[in-house]
């Protein structure tokens, strides 16, 4: 093979690595339709949603044994933890606050590698977590004394948590990532299992949740996986921020929720950080390639 038909090779793994990741953004984003539609209490939406992800898994996580560690219990308590509080806030707020606050995560993440591994902050990081507290402001404010006030606080909370899952995963890179996502959610299932007060489901929700916990968590955490085979961390976290934008627009369009100004103005400045950010790294990692080519 040569040269130009290895690039043109290479190029063609690229794109369809970027169209993996698009379509599991896209898939990720029905999450806010389908748990709005759902007259069920938010635990039991995540129980049950974690529990067929977890059988959805089962058959990829291989047969060689794995010993549990601190970081894994420290994954599967902070995974359990940032679903559930999405949910719950899904239930208490508006779907766009939901999802964009919980879009606050690489915000915190900057916050805990700089106290936890005293790693220095980068310029595009630190503008990206200077927008990203002035929108969380503008949100938090816009809410004060509404009647979703405490879905707004819950919905900063599944960001901060969601940080915290995102942080201990610097432990556990040497796990299969379908292993890792089985465990989590079957842990998940098991935490919530005593919590959930009817196991009772019509055939309508059980439908639901099964293509919740595959379609809309399954299928997109593989379709992910398969994407960063062939697309950086940074490219593909700014493909992914489609979600926040679609998420807030199925529900619009289903359910007939929609976003407050606040939230409109504040997810810009949260989602405009981010999207600079992962921007300015994909930039500066493509000009040596640039000016070697040329």
């Amino acid at each position: 093979m040569s040269i130009i038909e290895s690039l043109r090779a290479a190029g063609s793994l690229t794109n369809r690595g970027r169209l993996l990741v698009l379509f599991s953004g896209i898939l990720w984003s029905l999450a806010g339709v389908f748990i709005k539609l759902l007259e069920l209490h938010p635990l039991a939406i995540v129980f049950y949603r974690s529990l067929f992800a977890a059988l959805f898994f089962s058959p990829f996580i291989g047969k060689k044994a794995r010993l549990m560690s601190l970081p894994l219990l420290g994954s599967m308590a902070s995974y359990t933890a940032a679903i559930s509080a999405f949910v719950w806030a899904n239930k208490l707020t508006t779907a766009a606050n939901a999802i964009i606050l919980q879009y606050t995560a690489p915000i915190f993440v900057f916050i805990f590698v700089r106290l936890l591994f005293h790693e220095a902050v980068k310029k595009p990081d630190l503008l990206t977590l200077m927008l990203g507290m002035a929108g969380l402001g503008i949100i938090f404010s816009g809410s004060r004394g509404a009647p979703d006030a405490q879905g707004v606080v819950v919905a900063i909370l599944s960001g901060f948590l969601f940080a915290l899952y995102m942080v201990n995963l610097r432990f556990l890179r040497q796990l299969n990532p379908a292993f890792l996502t089985f465990m989590n959610n079957l842990a998940c299932a098991l935490i919530l299992f005593p919590l959930i007060q009817s196991l009772s489901l019509t055939w309508g929700e059980a439908l639901a949740l099964l293509i919740m916990g595959v379609v809309q968590l399954g299928i997109p955490y593989f379709l992910f996986s398969k994407g960063l085979e062939t697309v950086s961390l940074q490219e593909a976290s700014l493909i992914v921020l489609v979600e926040p934008v679609l998420n807030p627009l199925w529900v619009a369009l289903m359910v007939g929720e929609m976003p407050s100004t606040a939230t409109l103005v504040g997810g810009g400045f949260i989602l405009g950080g981010l999207a600079l950010r992962y921007l300015w790294f994909f930039i500066a990692r493509s000009r040596p390639a640039t000016q070697a080519s040329g």
